[in-house]
């Protein structure tokens, strides 16, 4: 039996780390969807099955923190394992929203094998 890829979504508004990211998973095994543009997130996760959310965020139109809130809020959506990658960095009130809304964090630059590690500690949790 062949086991089906976990799909992953990745929103970052800038198309040089959505390609990284994606390369470096691709080919550690995951199915990847690269959005540049920040307002699709939602509607994309409402139209298809995602096992992960990869989120910058500082992005222009909607914020990773927006994002991040209106996603617990869709009752098909509020349990969906969310990564933080983004350089910014946090105010303890930030880090305190992205605890209260179960999110992981990690920083960017990012090493592409811890990447990868973490990715998969996050889906087979």
């Amino acid at each position: 039996m062949v086991e089906e890829k976990k799909k992953i979504l990745q929103v970052d508004d800038e198309p040089d780390i959505t390609y990284i990211v994606e390369f470096v998973l691709t080919n550690g095994g995951f199915d990847v969807v690269r959005l540049n543009d920040s307002t699709q997130t939602i509607p994309e996760l409402l139209a298809n099955d995602y096992s992960l959310l990869i989120l910058d965020l500082m992005m222009p139109k909607m914020s990773g923190f927006d994002i991040l809130e209106n996603l617990r809020k869709e009752n098909r959506l509020a349990h969906l394992n969310v990564l933080i990658l983004s350089s910014r960095q946090l105010s303890n009130g930030e880090t305190e929203f992205l605890r209260d809304h179960r999110a992981d964090m990690m920083s960017k630059p990012f090493e592409p094998f811890r990447l990868l590690e973490k990715v998969r500690e996050i889906v087979t949790r």
